[in-house]
C-alpha cells in the first residue's frame, strides 16, 4: 500500500474528481450523438442544436483519442513523482469542465423549449447532467474557497460541518443541494461567496424545473 503524504493524497484525490468529471461528460457527448440522428430539432436546421453537435463531434474527434494517455500519465506522476504537480495542470482541466457546464446549462435550457426535440434526448441529457452538475460545483466551490487561504470556509462556507474541513465536504454539500431540491447548504461569506452561492442555487432551481417539467410531461404521454 501506498501512503502519500497529505499534499499527494490531496492531488491524488483532485485527480480522482476531475476523471469523474470527464467520464461524466463523455456519457452526456455519447447521449447526444446516440440521439443525432432522430432528433427532429436537427432535421429542422435548428442553428444553436446544429451546433451544439458539431461541438460534440469536434470534442470526440479520433486525434483526442491522444488524451486517453494524459490521465493515467498524471495519475502515475500523481503517485509517484517526488513534487507535487503543477496547479495549473489541475485549473486547466478544471476550466474546462466549468465551461462544459454553462455550455450543458444553455443547451438544455433550449432544448425545453424546442417541440422538436425528441423526449430521450432531453431526458438522456438531464440524467447525465446533473451529476456532471454535483460534481463540477463540488470542486468550483472547493477551488474557490481553498485558493491561497489559510484556512476553509473563509469565502464560503458550509452549514453544519465544522474543521477539520475535507474536499469530500464540499462535494457532499452540492450533492445535499440537489437531493434536498434546491436548498442550498453552501453560504457567502465573501462577496464573491455570494454571488457563486446565488449563481449555483438559480441554476440548480432551473435544472430541478427543468425536470419535474420534463418529467411531468412524460407521465401525461403515459396516461
Amino acid at each position: 500500500m501506498i501512503n502519500l503524504p497529505p499534499n499527494k493524497l490531496a492531488q491524488v484525490k483532485e485527480l480522482l474528481a476531475l476523471t469523474l468529471l470527464g467520464l461524466l461528460s463523455a456519457i452526456s457527448t455519447y447521449l447526444l450523438l446516440k440521439e443525432e440522428a432522430k432528433s427532429m430539432a436537427i432535421q429542422n436546421g435548428n442553428p444553436f442544436i446544429r451546433a451544439c453537435f458539431d461541438f460534440s463531434h469536434v470534442s470526440h474527434h479520433p486525434l483526442n483519442v491522444l488524451a486517453i494517455f494524459m490521465v493515467p500519465t498524471l495519475w502515475l506522476l500523481a503517485l509517484f513523482a517526488k513534487r507535487p504537480l503543477p496547479r495549473i495542470i489541475f485549473d486547466f482541466f478544471g476550466a474546462l469542465f466549468v465551461f462544459r457546464l454553462l455550455f450543458g446549462f444553455v443547451f438544455v435550457n433550449v432544448l425545453i423549449f424546442l417541440p422538436a426535440a425528441s423526449p430521450p434526448l432531453l431526458l438522456g441529457q438531464i440524467v447525465a447532467y446533473l451529476p456532471f452538475f454535483v460534481m463540477m460545483w463540488g470542486w468550483l466551490m472547493w477551488r474557490v474557497d481553498c485558493s491561497g487561504q489559510e484556512s476553509p470556509q473563509q469565502i464560503i462556507a458550509i452549514s453544519g460541518v465544522h474543521e477539520p474541513i475535507q474536499s469530500f465536504d464540499y462535494y457532499h454539500a452540492s450533492a445535499s443541494c440537489l437531493i434536498n431540491q434546491g436548498k442550498s447548504e453552501f453560504q457567502g461569506v465573501t462577496k464573491l461567496g455570494r454571488f457563486l452561492v446565488l449563481i449555483h442555487n438559480l441554476m440548480l432551481l432551473d435544472i430541478l424545473g427543468i425536470a419535474f417539467v420534463r418529467a411531468y410531461g412524460l407521465l401525461q404521454k403515459m396516461l
